[in-house]
């Protein structure tokens, strides 16, 4: 019984240490911006991870500038974080200041978009260059379902570049794209994962290209700000109407699910953002109690059409 008594004790007085442990744990989470629904939702899954596993948080916004968010994990670094997390705006821009924090012994953990020449401790993303494949993939069989036969034109509004993200989107598409040689890209240019300049650029292209067929978004921004392009254009149509232009994005952003159920946008390659970020800190955690975590982990990504979209739930709200 005494025994028994003190394998209780003692398993209890290990507890009591792990949650101390837990308790001081600060990680520092750094965001490339939130004037983005994407990394709204990714946000908010890294505060839901906090509050699960109890540790401190310490969130920092570049607000879209490389060289703010490269001084704010320098700032973190001086705060001696237990952990970053990082969405990095430029992935090459924040590479010193990432390498620095290793360096220091703090470790890094990349979140949807990775660090250029720096083996950071985790990178969690979604496959990117699976999504930008799928994306063709989606508008084959919607050409071939037009025509008969693939082929189309198709215009590429492309991400942030500098970022991971748009890279391997890009190259998945491209790498995919040849597989169909009836389909011609007749434009590609950044839209930078931005509404407004998608609205802009979209506007350009179709107007140098009537007769596109397809778009293709790097994200559901460039795609939503493609929709409101071509609906000011009188180009806008319904899918099954005559002269509809397919539209396939990424994410899966409450705007784009809402033009999918009003029947303008065809599809979005939704990904799990929340998820992302709350395992983010679950391997942060993991890794601070000596646990082995991978060191590439990919969330999943379902595409959604009008078919499912009501089955989908919506992580931004």
């Amino acid at each position: 019984m005494k025994s028994y008594m003190r394998v209780l004790l003692v398993a209890a007085f290990a507890l009591m240490l792990g949650a101390f442990a837990q308790k001081d744990i600060v990680i520092g989470y750094s965001i490339s911006t939130l004037n983005n629904a994407f990394f709204v939702g990714m946000t908010k899954g890294v505060k839901n991870g906090a509050e699960k596993y109890g540790v401190k948080l310490i969130i920092v916004n570049a607000n879209g500038d490389s060289a703010k968010q490269a001084a704010d994990v320098e700032d973190l670094i001086t705060k001696k974080v237990s952990a970053i997390i990082i969405n990095p705006r430029d992935a090459e821009a924040i590479a010193p200041a990432v390498k620095k924090a290793l360096a220091a012994g703090i470790p890094v953990f990349a979140l949807d978009r990775g660090v250029t020449g720096v083996e950071v401790t985790s990178f969690l993303e979604t496959d990117n260059v699976a999504m930008g494949r799928l994306a063709a993939d989606l508008i084959a069989k919607a050409m071939k379902a037009k025509y008969g036969e693939v082929k189309g034109n198709v215009i590429e509004l492309v991400g942030l570049v500098g970022t991971t993200a748009a890279r391997d989107r890009g190259k998945g598409f491209h790498e995919q794209m040849k597989k169909y040689p009836g389909l011609k890209i007749v434009a590609s240019q950044p839209a930078d994962f931005n509404q407004e300049k998608a609205y802009t650029v979209t506007t350009n292209l179709v107007l140098a290209h009537p007769n596109v067929d397809a778009i293709y978004g790097h994200n559901d921004d460039n795609t939503v700000g493609a929709a409101r392009a071509l609906k000011a254009m009188g180009k806008l149509k319904k899918v099954g109407e005559p002269g509809h232009i397919y539209i396939v994005g990424i994410d899966g952003i409450k705007q784009a699910l809402d033009l999918i159920r009003q029947g303008y946008i065809d599809c979005t390659i939704s990904q799990e953002p929340v998820m992302m970020g709350e395992k983010a800190v679950g391997f942060a955690v993991d890794y601070l109690n000596g646990k082995e975590i991978p060191k590439h982990f990919y969330t999943p990504f379902t595409p959604v059409t009008k078919d499912n979209v009501d089955k989908r739930s919506n992580w931004a709200e």
